[in-house]
C-alpha cells in the first residue's frame, strides 16, 4: 500500500494527474481491494477476480489445502486462528474508503484459482456494489467482451471517462 501510495503521489505532484482509478486481476485484484481500504483519492476500484482471503484460498486448493490442514490439525490452530493471523492482509478486516457507487467487482463463474466466494465475500462486504459475473475461469476469460463494455460503462458513469465527439 505504501508504495502504490507514493506512485499516487508522483502522479499528483510530478505529472499532474488528476483522477486516478485502480483496477487488478486475482492478487492484483486483493491489492487493489486493499488500496481501496486507506486511498480516498481514488476515483474508482475495480477488482477482478480478486482473492480475498489467503487463509481461505490456501484451503481451497488442493492439494495445497490437504496439507495445510493436516498442519493446523498437528499444530491445534483453527481455521479462524488463520483467518485472524492474516486478517491485515484481507480488505474483509477493513472499511472500504472509496464510495460504494464508484466500486465494481468482477468474478469469474467457473474460477478455481480465486473462487467466486470471493468476489461474492467482497460484495457483501462493500454494501453490494456493482458486480459482474462472466461465464469464464482464472485464465480463460469468456466473453470478456461483455465485462470490457461492463468497465467501459461504469467508468462513463461515474464520469471519469472524457466525452469523444
Amino acid at each position: 500500500m505504501y508504495d502504490a501510495r507514493i506512485l499516487l503521489d508522483w502522479l499528483e505532484q510530478a505529472r499532474g494527474v488528476t483522477k486516478v482509478g485502480v483496477t487488478g486481476v486475482s492478487l492484483g485484484g486483493l491489492t487493489a481491494s486493499l488500496l481501496a481500504t486507506v486511498e480516498r483519492r481514488l476515483a474508482f476500484v475495480i477488482p477482478n477476480v480478486p482473492v480475498v482471503s489467503i487463509a481461505d484460498l490456501v484451503m481451497e486448493w488442493e492439494p495445497i489445502g490437504l496439507a495445510t490442514r493436516a498442519m493446523l490439525k498437528l499444530t491445534g490452530t483453527t481455521l479462524t486462528d488463520a483467518r485472524r493471523l492474516l486478517a491485515v492482509s484481507t480488505p474483509l478486516s477493513w472499511p472500504c474508503v472509496v464510495p460504494r457507487e464508484r466500486r465494481l467487482i468482477i468474478g469469474g463463474i467457473g474460477d478455481r484459482l480465486a473462487p467466486p466466494k470471493h468476489a461474492r465475500l467482497l460484495w457483501e462486504h462493500w454494501g453490494r456494489c456493482r458486480l459482474h459475473w462472466f461465464p469464464g475461469s482464472h485464465i480463460v476469460h469468456l466473453d470478456r467482451g461483455a465485462y470490457l463494455l461492463a468497465i467501459r460503462d461504469f467508468l462513463d458513469a461515474i464520469g471519469f471517462r472524457e466525452k469523444r465527439a
